[in-house]
């Protein structure tokens, strides 16, 4: 009896090595994921829209529009970027006739995400305005031009 235990174990611990060195192949191989495989890089932060607009509503952007009443009090610049592959920071620089008018910082977090920033405006703010959307490393990523009238 215990001659056959010492059998059975033998043979456990054979196969036991033998299924563990086959699944570190199978790693190797690219197949499925083993020790000493890399995880895959993740896709970089991608902007999918920039708008401006006179509001938000439930998280969403409405009446977009690229001409602004100074008598509407505000303009709202909407972000929305996917994938955001880790939380990091973006930034909202207005410019009123090519003078910095305000920076606005606005953190984003994996997987997907929407900010925005907004700026009040009055009568004396009619004229062209920019909003230049910067990633955490200063690279513009995308630049919106607007105007206030009255």
């Amino acid at each position: 009896m215990k001659r056959m235990w010492i059998k059975s174990s033998c043979l456990c611990l054979f196969l036991g090595i033998i299924f563990c060195f086959v699944g570190n192949l199978q790693g190797a191989d690219g197949n499925e994921a083993g020790e000493g495989s890399l995880p895959e890089k993740p896709a970089r932060l991608t902007l999918v829209k920039a708008i401006m607009c006179e509001g938000i509503e439930d998280l969403e952007p409405f009446d977009e529009t690229i001409i602004f009443s100074a008598g509407l009090g505000k303009v709202i610049c909407f972000t929305a970027f996917d994938p955001v592959p880790e939380k990091t920071v973006i930034y909202h620089h207005w410019f009123n006739r090519d003078q910095p008018d305000k920076e606005v910082k606005l953190t984003l977090k994996p997987p997907k995400w929407s900010s925005f920033s907004q700026t009040s405006v009055r009568n004396v703010d009619v004229g062209p305005w920019r909003v230049e959307i910067v990633d955490a490393d200063g690279k513009i990523l995308k630049i919106l031009r607007f105007s206030v009238t009255e």
